[in-house]
C-alpha cells in the first residue's frame, strides 16, 4: 500500500464526517416561508434584532408586508433584494445562505490536499545517479 493512502483516506473520512455532523446537527429549516424570509432580515430600527423576533411597529409592519408580498407570489429572494434596496446591506442578517463562510470548509479542504501533494512530492525518493556523471 502506498505511504500517502493512508493519511489520505483518513483526511477524506474525516471530512465526510465533518460535513455529516454539521448537516445533522445544523439549524432546522424555517416553518413557513414568512418566517424563512424574517430571519433572513434585521430590524431597521434596532440593528441588533432579527425581524422574526422583533415586535417594534416598524417591525410588525415590514411582517404584514412580507405576508402579503409572499401571498401575491413573489419570491423569498426577491422580498429580501427589494429590502436590500430599501435600506442597504445593514437590514441584512448573518444568516444568508453563501458567502465567505461557505467557502471556508473548501479552503481548508483544498489546503489540506496540497499538504498531501507536498508531503507525496518530499517522500518520493531521488532518482538513481549515473556513476561517472
Amino acid at each position: 500500500m502506498k505511504a500517502w493512502l493512508a493519511p489520505a483516506l483518513f483526511v477524506l473520512a474525516a471530512g465526510l464526517a465533518g460535513a455529516a455532523f454539521a448537516r445533522a446537527y445544523g439549524p432546522p429549516p424555517p416553518a413557513t416561508p414568512q418566517l424563512a424570509v424574517e430571519q433572513r432580515l434585521m430590524c431597521p430600527q434596532c440593528l441588533q434584532t432579527r425581524l422574526d423576533v422583533c415586535d417594534t411597529p416598524v417591525c410588525t409592519d415590514l411582517k404584514a408586508d412580507i405576508a402579503r408580498r409572499l401571498a401575491a407570489g413573489e419570491s423569498q429572494d426577491s422580498i429580501v433584494g427589494s429590502y436590500r434596496v430599501a435600506y442597504g446591506s445593514t437590514i441584512l442578517s448573518s444568516d444568508q445562505p453563501g458567502g465567505l463562510a461557505g467557502w471556508i470548509p473548501w479552503t481548508v479542504a483544498a489546503a489540506g490536499l496540497f499538504a498531501l501533494g507536498l508531503l507525496a512530492l518530499r517522500r518520493r525518493p531521488a532518482p538513481p545517479r549515473m556513476a561517472g556523471a
